[in-house]
């Protein structure tokens, strides 16, 4: 049990310290202690009391013990259920109204606090526990798996949600309440150890690989930062070494074609000027460079993400005379976000570059813009040749590129465009299927500035050709 309870402790601290602000996280934090807690009291009793026993610390010492056995086991028994149910409330409401949830996470509180006030504490009266314990373990798990999601990216952070939770309440429903208040089987809870190791070990490889409830430790996208500001400061140095030698040149290229025309030189003087364009040619690579790399100082202001989206698609209009355009938009008169207005537009006409460039004998460029509690979504899916599983762990990183063709493309775009959405407090997310397309998901923050959603719910599909 003393593992049982260092991996559900060590869960609800790693929740709470990385997304605190996230009320579904907090609540699921508090059902991992909850759970912790259970295995406390099971540490008390099994191993720290008859320790206390052995070396006779006193009868003060036995009933301090008692007591906390009691506190902790009260926790699992009556706080797990209770977490449970409002984790899934949070997390899903289902079609119940916030107005509602707010009434209910009273009423949810009847049933431990009359058994608090009525029934024996430890060990606690199995059959009445479970008459409400079960419902709310039961409502809960409805909840969380009715709740769909239709983007990839989302579906597959859901499910490692429920995979992750579901079966290890669920399993301790069966055991901890169920085999002993309805059949009397008791000290099933023992072998809840196994569920919690698969959760544990399916949250780790969540938090490093998918996120989970918005908490992400990847360490890719760390070493992504790293290498940005790494390849940010060593252009910033290039650029300003490069630049001052390639002045140099340029006045000593002026004086030499300036002698060698009036000597009459005039071939020297169109080798001097195939010397110049080159060095303008360094230049403007540099300054590409320099540009999709150096620190971004964003300039906010709200705009409409709407907006935003319809100008990049009319100056990109050119190069999609074979593409259809299918757009689509959920309650799109409530899409302002607090950006900047020129760097989001530099963001938005790379990815549909991309998409189009993706798809070069035409196709289908989906554009839609989502919402969820806490942010506005642009996603921009093509239906082109689509990114292989290997590479597209490896389309952030700076300079690397799947264009192989163009001698002109430097892999810095996407790297720019995640720079921008980190500098905004968003994410950039990438899904893609061989041969299916590709899809971009950008998701902007409802924070400063950004306006509240409408109540309605309405959403169109509006066709362009």
């Amino acid at each position: 049990m003393i593992f049982v309870l260092i991996v559900l402790w060590l869960a609800a601290i790693i929740l709470l310290a990385t997304n605190f602000g996230d009320p579904a996280v907090r609540w699921l934090a508090a059902v991992a202690f909850c759970g912790g807690s259970g295995a406390m009291a099971s540490v008390i009793e099994d191993f720290v009391r008859p320790f206390a026993a052995r070396h006779e610390l006193g009868l003060t010492a036995d009933w301090a013990l008692y007591i906390a056995l009691t506190i902790f086991s009260l926790l699992s028994y009556y706080g797990l259920p209770y977490c449970y149910v409002r984790f899934a409330g949070h997390y899903h409401p289902g079609r119940l109204k916030p107005r509602v949830w707010r009434m209910l996470r009273y009423a949810l509180l009847l049933p431990p606090v009359l058994m608090l006030l009525f029934t024996q504490y430890y060990p606690p009266n199995y059959t009445v526990l479970t008459l409400w314990a079960a419902p709310y373990i039961l409502f809960g798990t409805v909840l969380l798996l009715s709740k769909r999601e239709w983007e990839p990216w989302r579906k597959q952070a859901h499910w490692m949600v429920t995979l992750v939770v579901v079966p290890a309440v669920v399993f301790a429903l069966v055991m901890n309440y169920m085999l002993p208040g309805i059949f009397g089987i008791y000290d099933m809870w023992r072998y809840n150890i196994w569920t919690i190791l698969l959760a544990f070990s399916l949250f780790v490889v969540a938090l490093f690989k998918y996120g989970f409830l918005g908490v992400q430790l990847l360490i890719e996208r760390r070493k992504l930062d790293m290498t940005m500001r790494a390849i940010t400061s060593g252009t910033a140095i290039l650029n300003h070494a490069i630049k001052n030698d390639l002045a140099k040149v340029r006045l000593f290229c002026d004086k030499i074609q300036t002698s060698a025309l009036q000597s009459g030189q005039g071939e020297l003087a169109s080798d001097v000027a195939v010397i110049e364009r080159a060095a303008d040619h360094v230049q403007e690579l540099l300054d590409r460079v320099h540009h999709r790399t150096q620190d971004i100082a964003l300039k906010k202001e709200r705009h409409s993400l709407i907006e935003l989206v319809e100008e990049a698609l009319r100056m990109l209009e050119p190069m999609m005379a074979q593409i259809r355009i299918l757009w689509k938009e959920d309650d799109g008169a409530a899409a302002e976000v607090y950006c900047d207005r020129a760097q989001t537009l530099e963001v938005l006409n790379n990815i549909i570059t991309n998409a189009v460039e993706a798809m070069p004998r035409g196709g289908t460029l989906t554009v839609a813009v989502t919402q969820t509690k806490k942010t506005w979504t642009v996603e921009i899916r093509d239906t082109g040749t689509g990114i292989e599983k290997d590479k597209l762990r490896k389309v952030l990183e700076p300079f690397y590129t799947t264009k192989t063709g163009s001698k002109r493309n430097f892999g810095l775009g996407l790297a720019y465009c995640y720079q921008v959405m980190k500098k905004h407090g968003g994410t950039l997310e990438i899904d893609s299927v061989p041969k299916q397309g590709t899809g971009v998901y950008l998701h902007f923050p409802k924070g400063k500035g950004g306006a509240k959603p409408h109540e309605r719910d309405s959403s169109h599909d509006r066709r362009r050709r």
